[in-house]
């Protein structure tokens, strides 16, 4: 590829991140992979200046908020900012990612020549457990087999490493802020594919991931809800209801999230902790009261 052709795609795109105390060490590593290139950083709260300073090397817009007011508001935020200033696409990375430093613009530019047959809403890498660490691997939901270009479907992206199409994210609308923080991703791919935009794996491109926490060797098979705090049971819980009302959420999707969320309670009722089952029971009646927004302090 020309570098004028590369300087190009570089003007075009961007990154952006949502902040929420932040490991400053990981943060600069991100800045790094990012030098010289525009990242838009939403402050969901107070953030420390050893964390602002990690920033540096990029060319940062921070955006600030004096407390926490949800992922979905932080990523709408830093999107809308990007559409503001007229960038065509924005690579959405979490407070840890580690992106090559090339990641931005190899993905730019596949979505670019992609675009000119495809309503592409998300091109997203291959996201691997880092080298450090044990990490559980990501599951993608695969929504066709391989295209012969080599690009798979998928129903969804997680938001780290995913490239959002920003004449998409118009189409389609914006984030769900009030799921707060988790499904999402899960909830926005639905409805974009419903709208005539597709998600897309480039299984070429990789970038390191840290899904979720780092866990012992002996903790990879532990379910989930029994690692989780009583907090993230609740949005868990709370979200998968609310995202298998909405009418754009496949039946097949449905019965599949709902079943795992049933066998994940029924781990939780044997081998929880004590009292462990209410902060379920609470997202459980609020995603079918269309209860959303942040939890209940109760639950914090």
């Amino acid at each position: 590829m020309a570098a004028a052709e590369t300087n190009l795609h570089r003007a075009r795109a961007c990154a952006g991140v949502v902040l929420y105390k932040p490991d400053p060490v990981l943060l600069r590593r991100q800045a790094e992979a990012l030098r010289g290139q525009r990242l838009f950083a939403f402050a969901n709260g107070p953030v420390d200046a050893e964390a602002l300073a990690a920033l540096a090397p990029a060319d940062l817009r921070l955006i600030e908020s004096a407390e926490n007011i949800g992922l979905g508001r932080g990523l709408n935020a830093v999107t809308e900012a990007a559409l503001a200033e007229r960038f065509s696409h924005i690579m959405l990375l979490d407070q840890d990612s580690e992106p090559p430093p090339d990641m931005l613009d190899r993905l730019a530019a596949r979505s670019l020549v992609l675009e000119q047959r495809d309503k592409i809403a998300v091109l997203t890498p291959l996201l691997v457990p880092p080298a450090e660490g044990f990490y559980k691997p990501i599951r993608y939901e695969r929504r066709g087999p391989a295209r012969r270009d080599g690009l798979t479907p998928l129903d969804f992206a997680p938001t780290s490493g995913s490239l959002i199409n920003l004449e998409a994210y118009a189409a389609v609308g914006p984030f769900r802020d009030d799921f707060f923080i988790a499904g999402i991703d899960v909830e926005w791919g639905f409805r974009a594919w419903d709208r005539g935009w597709g998600t897309y794996l480039a299984p070429e491109l990789v970038m390191p991931h840290r899904w979720g926490e780092a866990v012992s060797a002996e903790e990879l098979g532990k379910p989930q809800i029994l690692r989780h705090s009583n907090l993230r049971n609740y949005y868990y819980a709370r979200n998968v209801i609310a995202t298998a009302r909405l009418a754009h959420v496949p039946f097949r999707w449905r019965v599949k999230s709902c079943a795992a969320l049933a066998a994940q309670i029924a781990i939780l009722a044997t081998k929880g902790r004590k009292h462990s089952w209410h902060p379920i029971q609470a997202g459980l009646l609020d995603g079918l009261r269309g209860k959303l927004g942040p939890a209940p302090d109760t639950m914090k």
